[in-house]
């Protein structure tokens, strides 16, 4: 099609609602057409073509899915990595997306979670003494808002946080944990009412990092990398993952650490065998096998 074609065609729409062909995508620059914010595939001449069309447009418009990769532990756990790839509804609530990470994660959903956007400019203090302080607040479960007279030059961790609804409400099962995350500056939203749309699509948060922390006394912390956008669904997908699920109160990296090494000895000691025979018969999230065999599995889980 040619550019005068293109134009032809764009002047005679009535609706000027454009679902541009593929061989005329090479000429959307020079048109400067406007891209709806949601979907991400229409597009209009002007702004009152977009008005005009809004209202047939928006009972099929839907955001696309976000493609996440969730990394456990990066630095930490390598052998092997503990990773998930999951294509996630966008216009779905993060405590949808917990499940369906407790799904893929194998873990059992005994504790409080929550989604963080990291500050970049976060530091222990460096007065040794103020850093113990501070780790003793964190062990005590004590509101640091409280404990330090709600002194806002305290070190903010998180600019953001996407919370437990459970642990709103003080039922938790590691509730005592999650106070120490808190700081005055930082904004909290609940995970049972707040989109991934609402962190994903917004400048404001973008090029710093997100996690998502399971179990606040073990510290799961997963890395969230975002790969891209898929067309929407209305349930989640597991697209791909490396590594056995961890034990739950394993006693964190550490502990997980000596978990495979019990499996991976020839002869192992008495503890050894005690861990193995504790993660095969009482783990929360026990596997009967231990750690021998495992063969990660894709999925779909609807929201």
């Amino acid at each position: 099609m040619s550019q005068a074609a293109f134009f032809d065609t764009l002047n005679r729409s009535r609706v000027r609602q454009l679902v541009v062909p593929p061989d005329s995508l090479r000429l959307l620059d020079a048109v400067n057409l406007l891209l709806c914010s949601r979907c991400r595939k229409t597009r209009y001449c002007t702004p009152g073509c977009q008005a005009a069309a809004w209202p047939s447009h928006k009972r099929t418009c839907r955001r696309p899915n976000c493609i996440l990769k969730f990394h456990l532990h990066p630095e930490r756990i390598t052998d092997p990595p503990v990773v998930r790839t999951l294509s996630c509804p966008a216009d779905m609530p993060f405590v949808l997306l917990h499940m369906a990470l407790q799904i893929a994660f194998g873990y059992a959903a005994t504790h409080s979670f929550d989604f963080a956007v990291k500050d970049p400019a976060y530091a222990l203090p460096d007065d040794p003494f103020e850093t113990v302080m501070r780790q003793s607040m964190m062990l005590m479960g004590k509101d640091i808002r409280t404990a330090v007279g709600n002194d806002e030059s305290m070190p903010r961790e998180y600019i953001l946080r996407v919370v437990d609804p459970v642990s709103e409400q003080g039922m938790a099962v590691n509730e005592v944990h999650e106070p120490r995350r808190r700081h005055p500056r930082t904004v909290e939203k609940s995970s049972a009412k707040w989109d991934l749309w609402k962190l994903f699509d917004n400048p404001e948060y973008q090029g710093n990092e997100v996690v998502y922390t399971y179990d606040f006394g073990d510290d799961w912390e997963h890395r969230i990398t975002f790969e891209g956008r898929a067309d929407p669904t209305t349930y989640y997908a597991c697209l791909s993952g490396t590594g056995h699920p961890v034990a739950e109160d394993v006693g964190g990296v550490n502990g997980w650490e000596a978990l495979k090494a019990a499996y991976r000895t020839a002869q192992p000691d008495k503890e050894q065998r005690e861990k193995r025979e504790w993660f095969e018969k009482d783990a929360r999230n026990t596997d009967p096998a231990g750690l021998t065999g495992y063969r990660f599995m894709c999925g779909t889980w609807t929201g």
